[in-house]
């Protein structure tokens, strides 16, 4: 039964979608898995001597990588809640057959063992194994570390799909995980509490025969729990289609505010209810802790290129995931798009300020940073007015070159529909190009003039709004009609 099973589940994959997208978009995914395949592996090879510099007065590297474990264990499991696929097996296709539902969730779980996420971690664990645990500990602790780091891998793994899986049934659960991992980090930044400590004080014994029984209890209750979910949720009747009600969700003074203000609203509507466009929402909420991680590290102190780049990125994390598809979004009733009688540049208008309004609340957000210092203060202030006045405008004429068809149905994990070279090439603009203003004035030892140079081009970009408006309007109109029938071909 379980040689069926896989052998279903191989035809599956080799006729999903991903296999059908582009060359382009194939040859990027295989050099990513690639780049950080490759980085993996030299991180792991070279880790005892990196931290041998790093901690020239520790007598074990062993212990000091122990301190880092929970770090990286809470940032797998924001990784993979957002990027591993749960769809090993479509369940409720099995429910009518003559299969014991036991068997099927069994094999769900552990089929799911296999996957990229749990790989990658192989190319960093087992190097340092033998290159830093085995000269420290020995042959048998070794063995013993390296099992213990293994299930701590599954125990990331069971934990993750699990979040997923009662998130998909409850929001709440996600909200809470995020709040969690959240507090975590803030106060670790805060110095509430040292995770460092934590962590090396909770994996100190890893390595040792009797502790290696802990994750693998943990691994087992987890595996215990995610069958216990799968089996009360495995009914065929929870897969029924029932017609939806209406949704309730009303803008009312938006639709008031004429045209603009309407498709405004339209545009908060298809945001809240489709999948792929909430998870943008979520993306939004976790990375406002991104500056974290740079904030208050002394290496970073002095340093403003990595601050800018973290600027631009938090204050305009949304409008850069979502802008990137403007128009895409739209892809299922683009013709329908085509004849109304509204002025396009209305159209893009109502875009540009839902944009806009998005950066105001992530530079709001970020203002927290100044608990840091001014400088974070003077660093966001000019990526935001960058974001605004340049950035919001090179996104909307990017998304005039869309003509691939968005399911917004589906999630954001492994989803590269709407991926085209256009993706890419923004990203000159988008994240390259500040840096590079601000480069040229810090080269004279100015860097506070490169922070005034950001902020002024973003403003002399929105002076020029009238021409941005009319540029993009033009290109929208040329390209038109090869966009609907890209979005037709799906």
């Amino acid at each position: 039964m379980y040689g069926t099973l896989w052998a279903h589940q191989w035809k599956k994959s080799l006729r999903a979608k991903a296999f059908s997208q582009g060359w382009g978009v194939k040859i990027l995914v295989g050099f990513l898995i690639l780049y950080f395949g490759g980085m993996f592996l030299l991180a792991g090879l070279f880790l005892p001597e990196l931290l041998q510099k790093a901690y020239p007065e520790a007598s074990s590297v062993t212990a000091i990588y122990g301190q880092f474990i929970l770090y990286y264990m809470l940032a797998d499991l924001a990784m993979r809640f957002f990027l591993q696929d749960l769809n090993m097996l479509t369940l409720q296709h099995y429910l009518l057959t003559p299969v014991r539902k036991s068997k099927l969730i069994h094999f769900l779980l552990g089929g799911s063992v296999f996957n990229f996420f749990n790989a990658l971690p192989l190319l960093f664990i087992i190097p340092f194994a033998f290159r830093g645990v085995l000269p420290e500990l020995g042959l048998p602790a070794m063995l013993y570390w390296l099992l213990g780091m293994l299930l701590l891998v599954l125990f990331d793994h069971f934990v993750a799909i699990y979040l997923k899986r009662v998130a998909a049934v409850k929001q709440m659960a996600f909200i809470a995980f995020a709040l969690f991992v959240g507090l975590l980090f803030t106060g670790n930044a805060l110095q509430w509490f040292d995770l460092q400590s934590w962590s090396g004080s909770l994996f100190g014994p890893l390595g040792q025969a009797w502790f290696t029984g802990v994750p693998l209890i943990a691994v087992g209750l987890l595996y215990g729990l995610n069958y216990r979910f799968l089996f009360h949720q495995g009914y065929i009747d929870q897969w029924k289609k029932h017609d939806k009600e209406a949704t309730t969700q009303s803008f009312s003074y938006l639709e008031s505010k004429g045209a603009v203000g309407t498709m405004i609203a339209n545009e908060l509507k298809l945001i809240l209810r489709n999948k792929r466009t909430k998870s943008i929402l979520f993306i939004t909420a976790l990375f406002s802790f991104y500056g974290l991680i740079f904030y208050g590290e002394p290496q970073y102190a002095d340093s403003f290129g990595i601050f800018i780049f973290v600027g631009i990125f938090m204050t305009g994390i949304f409008m850069i995931n979502y802008g990137q598809f403007m128009v895409g979004w739209e892809s299922a009733y683009f013709d329908g798009i085509l004849t109304r009688a509204y002025p396009m540049e209305s159209f893009f208008r109502a875009k540009f300020w839902l944009l806009l309004v998005s950066c105001v609340i992530t530079y709001l957000i970020s203002l927290g940073y100044v608990y840091f210092g001014l400088k974070a203060l003077w660093i966001n202030t000019a990526c935001f007015l960058y974001n605004i006045g340049f950035n919001s405008f090179v996104l909307l004429y990017a998304s005039t070159y869309q003509r691939k068809r968005i399911d917004l149905s589906k999630g954001s994990a492994f989803n590269y529909q709407g991926t085209s070279a256009v993706q890419f090439i923004i990203v000159l603009p988008l994240m390259l190009l500040p840096i590079l203003i601000w480069l040229s004035f810090n080269a004279f030892g100015k860097p506070y003039w490169g922070l005034v140079a950001l902020g002024a081009v973003g403003l002399i970009s929105l002076a020029f709004h009238k021409q941005w408006f009319a540029a993009i309007v033009q290109n929208f109109k040329e390209k038109k009609y090869r966009n609907a029938a890209g979005f037709r071909e799906g």
